[in-house]
Order: C-alpha cells, then structure tokens, then sequence
C-alpha cells in the first residue's frame, strides 16, 4: 500500500487487474496533466463544494496537475453552454482528463453533453461523481460515454486516478470504477474519509473570476454589494430521511462513528478569518447537511466566531434542537436565518412515509423561538409526493401560514435512486421510467406544476397538485420577505424565481417598474421579480437589474 488512499480503500481479495485492457493508463505520461472540473447549474449556482475541496487536495500533493474549473452555466448564456458549444470551448482547453459532479435530478439533462464531448474528443477520459455516481452507479457507469465513475469521497480517489493516468500507479483506481477497452468493468470500494484534518480546506480560487467574486453567483442569499461565500464546517448528517440520498450514504458507511466529521472549531474559525480577510466577506451561509450534528462543536464554535468574526450567517437545522436557548446563542453569535425542513404540514405522513418524527406543535415551537430571538426563517416543504393527497399538501401550506416564515419555499418531490422513498413509490408502481425531464424546484415561471410520478387521482389529481402549488405560490409572493440591510442601512429583500432568486433593493424596483411599463400596456406589479431566462445576458458586474441573482441549490 503507497497511498493514504489504499489505506481507506476495502477493496480486498480481488483478482489480478488486467491493466493491458486499460484505454487509459499511463495516457499522459511524461507530462503535465490538464483537469478539467465541471458540474451543471441550471439554477444560477456557480459554487460546488466537492470540487473545491479536490481542487485543493490536487494543488497540495499533485503540483504537476493543472486544475481547470468549466461548469454548465445555463442560466449566463443558453447558448454559448450548450452541448456542442460548450464541447468546444473543452477541446480548446485540451484537458488529459474532464471530471463532472453530479447531482441525481441533473443526470438525463447532462447525457447530451457527455455524448458531444465523446464524439468530438474520444480520447478525453470522462469520470462522473457526486451523488449520481454514489447512489446510481450501474445506471451511470453503462453511460457508453463515461469511463470512470467515483462511488465514494474523492479527494484521494482523483488523486490515484491522476497518478494512474501518468502511469506512476498501477490499477485498479482505488475509489473508481473503470470501464476497460472490452467494456469489462473494474469495481473498487468507496473512499470514506473519515479524518477531515487530513484534507486541505477547500480551494475558493476555482471560483474567481477576474480575481474576485463580483461576478459570481455564490449564495442561497446573501445581501447586495457583499461577498457571501458558502462554508462547510464538515460532513454527515445522523438523521435517515427516507428522501435524502444521504440515507444510502450513511447506511453503507463502515464506521458510523466517523460518518459525522466535523473540523476543529479553532481551525475552522481561522480559515473563516483567513477566507473573509482574502475576499472581503460580508455574510457566511454553512452548507453543511445538518450544521447542527455535533452539538459539541457548535458551543464551541459560536462561542470562538461571536469573538474573532462577528458576520452574520446562516444555517441548516432541525426543530427538534431549535429550543429558546439555542436560538439565543445562535442569535447571539450572528446568526441571521435558519434554514429547516417541514417538508410535509401532516404529521402521519411526515412520520411515516418521511421519516420525520417531530410534531407540528414542535415545527411551531421552533419557528416562534427564532422569532423571539431575531432570526428570520427559511422553511424547505416538498410537494407531489409519493401517496400524498390533496389535504396533505393544503396541510403543509396551513401549517406554513401559521408560522409565516420570513422565507417560504417549496419544491416538487424528485425520486432519488437508493433513497426508501424512491424505493417505496418503485413498490407502488409510481415511477416515471420513461421520463427523463423531471419538474424542477418551483416552476414559478411558468406557473405550470407537473408531477414527477404517475398520477394517483384517488389521492391526488394532477389538477388539484397544480391548482395547491399555484395556491403555495400566491402564498410564497405574499409572504416572503427574507432581509438583510445593505452598506446604506435600507433592507435587501429576496424574491424567489424558478430556479433562483434576486435581490431588488427600491431603486431597482424603481428602474424595474418603469422597463415594465413601456414594455407593457397593463399595470406592472409592484415587486415583480427579473426574470433571468436562458435567453438573457449574464448579470451585470456592478449592480444593475440582475446583478442580485442568487442559487437556491447546489452540486
């Protein structure tokens, strides 16, 4: 064993690899090696964790690799990304490797690109990861154009995988699956990375454009004019949702006692002084799936960040621990939102087809403990679920207007393979197998809802679903007022899109209302959300209209 990887790796017992069936091995040796990492945003989300975090790992161990970042960016420029053009501007890199992160949802609209990318480069090697990979793996790897897919962590799997493209490692890729020139496939166990001291804190540079982040869309929300940068403080969630990939996840880790990594807290705080002094920061949102898992860590850390950092953030939670002390603390350390999951306003159904256990007396505890402490609310609600009814959807939605959360979103359920839901709505027939667009996030565009399973009109009609989520949707308009002040002391509201959601401050909705009405002779709304469309230019660098497009979701 040669790597700290082999060491994680379980790939015990196998037979002998047959390295001469590999297309790929030693391809680039005696040189340099060009990686090209990309994923693809459809929502305007221009940051994924992952591949800043393997960025790193390459630039400190792997200095004769070249990284590259060239995401899908949709919503910039529809047709400078699509297949072919983007393909291109991929050949003129001329990368030795292309490296995508994958989410589920993203993986029948990005097959397009893999089929151009093989067609006008056949001996680019492509490799796939994120959870489509993780959780779908024979469905990804019999793609005829991806060569290697990554099943687990992947930092030390890029790594070998680099290494054995220069031919200094021998197969297997430890961490990877290959598919050999016969189309044989070489399995090999998941990395679990349990020790995340052992790793670099991610590499931001990836991300800058023109040496700064004026022009990239970073955040779920973050005020206008400051830099918000996302943040993990680690990784794992204890909790078994039963429509979270991160169920699969946790039920093949080895060691569960390592599945909750977390960094030091001093560590952690002095790489938020090092990333806030290097960028300017103004506002930190933690993308961890449950900031909250390690209790410990957190009383340690708002304690350490209330003294030497002192932005506001924002973070994921569950009601279950957003008791009045909490929330005082978390207040007291700057926190401005807290992000939590209701996802269905039924408690039987939320218990028994979700795995959700709190009640919604415990949903309304926590929401008004927020409240009392001055920290807004962000509510997370899923809708056409698998056997969910109509009176379950208008439940979810009364439960939300009960609380009134600052921020009020909803999106369509997507089946994830692996995850008990997906498995539960296979056992009932429910699945779309010959549907490969699915309805994503909010359809407020288009203000058109569409389930992503079959209908069940005893249950719920594909009419009442359109005609409840057009109802969330009034709602979401009326409600949301999701704020933070800007440099001049005046509140930044946000206003949710279909993929995405702006900033208007009052001079823009100004401005805004008079382009409105000479383009049109009704009467415009007052707040009417810029509608960024694949058609428009990509948001001005200062200010303007669209320069407060912001992600809702992330790779």
């Amino acid at each position: 064993m040669n790597s700290v990887a082999d060491l994680i790796a379980v790939s015990t017992e196998r037979p002998v690899y047959p390295q001469a069936k590999s297309r790929w091995f030693g391809k680039t040796a005696g040189r340099r090696l060009k990686l090209v990492f990309s994923f693809y945003s459809p929502d305007g989300n221009e940051v994924a964790m992952p591949l800043a975090s393997m960025s790193a790992y390459l630039k400190r161990d792997f200095p004769w690799v070249d990284v590259i970042l060239k995401p899908i960016l949709i919503l910039r420029d529809a047709e400078a990304y699509n297949p072919e053009n983007y393909a291109r501007s991929i050949a003129a890199l001329q990368p030795d490797l292309i490296a995508f992160s994958v989410m589920s949802p993203h993986w029948y609209p990005m097959e397009p690109y893999f089929a151009v990318l093989k067609s006008m480069l056949p001996e680019l090697p492509i490799c796939i990861g994120g959870y489509q990979a993780m959780l779908s793996q024979e469905q990804t790897i019999e793609n005829p154009n991806i060569d290697f897919i990554c099943v687990g962590d992947g930092e030390y799997a890029i790594g070998n995988l680099v290494q054995f493209l220069r031919g200094s490692k021998d197969g297997p890729v430890d961490g990877m699956w290959e598919k050999l020139s016969d189309g044989e496939v070489i399995r090999t166990e998941p990395h679990q990375i349990g020790d995340l001291a052992s790793l670099p804190f991610p590499d931001y540079d990836i991300f800058e454009k023109d040496g700064s982040f004026r022009d990239v869309n970073t955040s779920i929300f973050g005020p206008k004019e400051k830099v918000v940068l996302p943040v993990m403080t680690g990784r794992g969630c204890p909790y078994r949702c039963t429509y979270c990939c991160n169920t699969p996840l946790l039920d093949g880790w080895k060691n569960k006692k390592e599945f909750l990594r977390k960094y030091e807290p001093e560590a952690m705080v002095e790489e938020l002084i090092r990333l806030r002094d290097r960028y300017n920061v103004g506002y930190f949102e933690f993308w961890d799936e449950l900031f909250l898992s390690n209790l410990k860590f957190v009383r340690a850390f708002f304690e350490i960040y209330k003294e030497r950092i002192g932005l506001p953030f924002s973070i994921n939670s569950r009601v279950e621990v957003m008791n009045e002390k909490f929330c005082e603390s978390a207040a007291e350390a700057g926190c401005h939102t807290i992000w939590f999951g209701i996802e269905s306003g039924d408690e039987k159904y939320r218990t028994s087809f979700l795995g959700r256990k709190m009640t919604n007396q415990q949903i309304i505890d926590a929401a008004d403990n927020c409240k009392k402490a001055g920290i807004n609310r962000l509510t997370f609600n899923i809708v056409g679920m698998p056997l969910e009814t109509a009176d379950n959807m208008r439940q979810t939605l009364e439960l939300n207007r009960r609380i009134a959360p600052e921020f009020f979103f909803f999106f369509p359920y997507i089946p994830l393979r692996g995850t008990p839901l997906y498995e539960r709505a296979k056992a009932e027939g429910l699945l779309l197998t010959t549907k490969k667009n699915l309805h994503y996030l909010s359809a407020a565009n288009d203000k058109q809802f569409t389930l992503n399973m079959k209908e069940r009109p005893d249950l719920l009609t594909a009419e009442q679903y359109n005609e409840i989520c057009l109802e969330m949707l009034a709602f979401q308009e009326s409600n949301n007022r999701l704020s933070l002040d800007d440099d001049n002391g005046r509140p930044v509201r946000a206003k949710v899109e279909d993929k995405s959601f702006s900033l208007i401050d009052d001079a823009q909705k100004a401005a805004l209302e008079q382009i409105q009405a000479a383009a049109a002779p009704s009467p415009v709304q007052v707040y009417e959300p810029v509608v960024l469309t694949p058609q428009s230019p990509p948001p001005a660098k200062d200010g303007g209209l669209l320069a407060g497009l912001k992600s809702l979701f992330r790779s």
